[in-house]
């Protein structure tokens, strides 16, 4: 996920934090702690306002801590089931586990999909039954215990709701294509669904924020959350679409083998002048006789000062050849498509044997998807 930065690594995964879960995290110190109608005042008054800030930041803390059990869940289980788990990124509505390949059976689905809100509940479950012998604990632990107990029951609750891609929308997807034995139809129902309870959830948040004036932050999030999950669905839909449109094709049918080469002797302003101004490729694969170098793109060029352009050359900075991210030409459109989502690149250089054969970008794949859906059934 764009915008986010590593924070650690746990169980082989990089665990990452979106620069909007910054933001949230305040925000929920915020609501705890702030006086008068914050939880904390309100459920434990008489504190001194240091001790709601402290407590609120340390329990805002404590709420991602338990996102992240929840997201772990899911790796784990996909790992388990034979999936590559790239990351998993804390944002703003929780987090999200960067999972590679689809399920391949409704069952795998459904699990994989299920144990993130079982996970949530039995936290939940927890810190109840923590709250129910904490007598003897300070007043300032009880209102985490009690606070955690709420807010896990709360996110097993949310996560469940019936909206793809979320883990609802995925259960449901998973009932629907063990029922149907048709994953592109189960998909299409989830994600229609998700859809719905979107546009729902946003008509609910304006009826809230006009006609209920002390609840309209509440509102305003009904609202936003509601956006998010209507345009996540919605994304889903587009992605089964392409998918569809690309199954059974492979690398090989869509890549373009006309390769823009250059030597590793060109300079900077003679990649400029020669080639690209004249050319207009945005990359350029660096060779040394059949030998791989590199990748050189525009993008490179552009960070190049202009006094230096003359006497630097593509080699110094280019991304090396075993840094380039690859496919190989049997390798289905469908996993390409991944990889260029998952590494944010607009082409993969297609290799066989060690050698560069081809490049595919996604407007190659753009070009495949729109033919297929125009041609007559």
């Amino acid at each position: 996920m764009g915008g986010s930065f590593r924070i650690v690594k746990l169980f082989g995964f990089d665990i990452r934090a979106h620069f909007s879960w910054v933001f949230i995290f305040l925000l929920v110190a915020y609501f705890l702690a702030r006086g008068g109608d914050g939880f904390l005042p309100q459920t434990f008054p008489g504190w001194e306002t240091r001790t709601y800030w402290i407590v609120g930041i340390i329990a805002s803390g404590l709420l991602f801590v338990c996102v992240l059990i929840h997201e772990l869940s899911h790796s784990l289980v996909a790992r388990y089931r034979g999936h590559t788990v790239r990351s998993i990124t804390l944002f703003f509505l929780g987090g999200v586990s960067e999972i590679e390949g689809e399920s391949k059976t409704a069952g795998e689905e459904f699990w994989i999909a299920v144990v993130g809100p079982l996970a949530s509940l039995l936290l939940g479950a927890g810190f109840i039954l923590l709250w129910q012998i904490q007598s003897w604990f300070p007043p300032q632990i009880q209102a985490i215990v009690l606070y955690l107990a709420f807010v896990n029951i709360a996110l097993a609750i949310f996560n469940m709701l019936p909206a793809y891609p979320m883990d609802g929308g995925r259960v449901l997807r998973s009932l629907v294509w063990r029922v149907t034995g048709n994953p592109a139809r189960a998909i299409s129902v989830a994600a229609n669904t998700g859809i719905v309870l979107g546009l729902g959830m946003i008509a609910l948040g304006v009826i809230v924020f006009i006609t209920q004036p002390d609840l309209r932050i509440t509102g305003l999030w009904l609202v936003f959350v509601g956006w998010f999950l209507r345009s996540s669905a919605a994304a889903s839909k587009r992605q089964r679409v392409t998918n569809t449109a690309l199954a059974g094709k492979t690398v090989r049918d869509a890549m373009d083998t006309r390769l823009p080469l250059v030597p590793p002797g060109v300079t900077v302003q003679e990649l400029m002048d020669h080639h690209m101004g004249r050319e207009y490729q945005r990359v350029y694969l660096v060779l040394l006789g059949d030998s791989f170098q590199g990748l050189v793109s525009i993008s490179d060029v552009r960070r190049v000062e202009m006094a230096e352009r003359g006497s630097k050359f593509v080699t110094e900075i280019m991304t090396r050849a075993d840094r380039v991210v690859t496919v190989a030409p049997e390798e289905s459109l469908e996993s390409a498509l991944q990889k260029l989502g998952t590494h944010d690149l607009n082409q993969l250089v297609v290799v066989q044997e060690g050698r560069p054969v081809g490049l595919l970008s996604r407007r190659d794949l753009l070009r495949v998807q729109e033919v297929v859906e125009n041609l007559p059934q």
